[in-house]
C-alpha cells in the first residue's frame, strides 16, 4: 500500500527548499520543480532499502554516520 507524504516548498536565501515533513528530509533547486525533484529522488534513495535502515536502526547506528 502506498503511503502518502507531505511536503513543502519555500523560497529561502535565492533557492527553492522542498521539505517531507514526516522524514524531514530537505532538498534544494534553482526553481521550485527542480526542488521537488530532488526531493523525489531523495525519497527514492531513502525507500531503496528499507530492511538495511531498520537493521541499523536496531543496532543502534544512525544513519547519519557518514554512511551513505
Amino acid at each position: 500500500m502506498a503511503e502518502k507524504l507531505n511536503f513543502t516548498v519555500d523560497f529561502e536565501d535565492g533557492v527553492f527548499i522542498a521539505r517531507c515533513i514526516e522524514l524531514d528530509i530537505t532538498t534544494d533547486g534553482l526553481t521550485k520543480a527542480e526542488a521537488v525533484d530532488n526531493l523525489k529522488e531523495a525519497l527514492n534513495c531513502y525507500f531503496a532499502n528499507p530492511d538495511e535502515r531498520l537493521d541499523r536502526r536496531l543496532r543502534g547506528a544512525d544513519d547519519e554516520d557518514g554512511a551513505q
